[in-house]
């Protein structure tokens, strides 16, 4: 059996020590034991374990089930879920997350084992499938990029770029709104979402998720009413560096996606990793979070 890195997120320190011990003593290495949601993000995207095995049911704001929605929305790394509960409504949220197992408490070793077995093994079948779909995706991209270029030569940088952002907003028009339609529809629909936070916070997992299938891992960062999404990597950087009209793509699925959400707002690019900054930076600016911001305040008992 080949030695397997895994985040324990469990919040019983009694429990998460049972566990520890029997996955040590199948081969296993814990990388850590975390007991809440917001610790389990963070330590997945800091330690990048093969593995996670994690209790739906968290002390704290944020349950197991958000925590593997957060995670899989920024790194390809397989969940088992861990539970004591069989209830229906619950089970329903987990499944969305896609999760490569379930394990009933309290289990025996034995079970522990097979269920590690079989995700891992599962996991590397979908990542030949989605190394296989990537490379179409990219190859379908590339010949877009190259088919779409000005061939006059009369036109100025800033011109070429607009002439570009337009034929990218119409190939997205016609080829993405009616997924982004759905699966967002569905989510909201699903998730009962009804404020305008809760909409545009799924919409931003939308989007990381989307970027996800194109190999490109990405992280969120929440400042007030101004929101900074950022690519971490590039899948095309090599061709990004030799033409820049590659980052042009990116932007006007960041600009697209956020118009069809028919809120207020604004996205600007603020840097890209073709010009030599460490991450793509996106620039969220949007109006209604002031007023969420303010209420809150005026909420906090003084």
């Amino acid at each position: 059996m080949t030695k397997s890195y895994i985040l324990v997120v469990e919040d019983e320190a009694i429990v998460a020590m049972g566990i520890k011990q029997k996955l040590e003593d199948l081969g296993h290495q814990v990388v850590d034991i975390v007991f809440t949601g917001e610790d389990a993000v963070q330590t997945a995207l800091e330690k990048e374990p093969d593995l996670i095995l994690m209790d739906i049911v968290l002390k704290g704001n944020m349950d197991g089930i958000e925590a593997a929605a957060k995670i899989r929305n920024q790194l390809d790394i397989p969940v088992i879920y861990l539970t004591a509960y069989s209830d229906e409504e619950v089970l329903e949220r987990a499944r969305m997350t896609e999760p490569y197992g379930y394990i009933i408490k309290p289990f025996k070793k034995s079970e522990l084992n097979a269920n590690i077995e079989m995700a891992l093994y599962k996991h590397a079948e979908d990542q030949k499938k989605s190394e296989t779909l990537k490379k179409q995706v990219l190859a379908d991209f590339y010949d877009f990029i190259l088919n779409s270029m000005p061939t006059t030569a009369d036109q100025s940088e800033a011109e070429i770029r607009n002439t570009l952002l337009k034929i990218f907003a119409s190939r997205l028009e016609e080829n993405m709104r009616p997924r982004f339609e759905r699966e967002l529809g569905d989510i909201v629909e699903e998730q009962d979402l009804t404020d305008l936070e809760s909409i545009y916070n799924a919409y931003l997992d939308w989007v990381a998720k989307l970027f996800a299938d194109f190999g490109v891992q990405t992280k969120i960062e929440a400042k007030g009413h101004v929101h900074l999404f950022k690519f971490l990597n590039c899948p095309w950087i090599e061709d990004a560096k030799k033409k820049p009209v590659f980052c042009l793509n990116c932007q006007a699925i960041m600009q697209q996606t956020f118009d069809w959400t028919g809120m207020d707002g604004k996205v600007d690019k603020k840097a890209t990793i073709a010009d030599g900054s460490n991450t793509c930076i996106f620039r969220f600016n949007v109006p209604f979070m002031k007023k969420e911001e303010r209420d809150h305040v005026k909420e906090t008992p003084h």
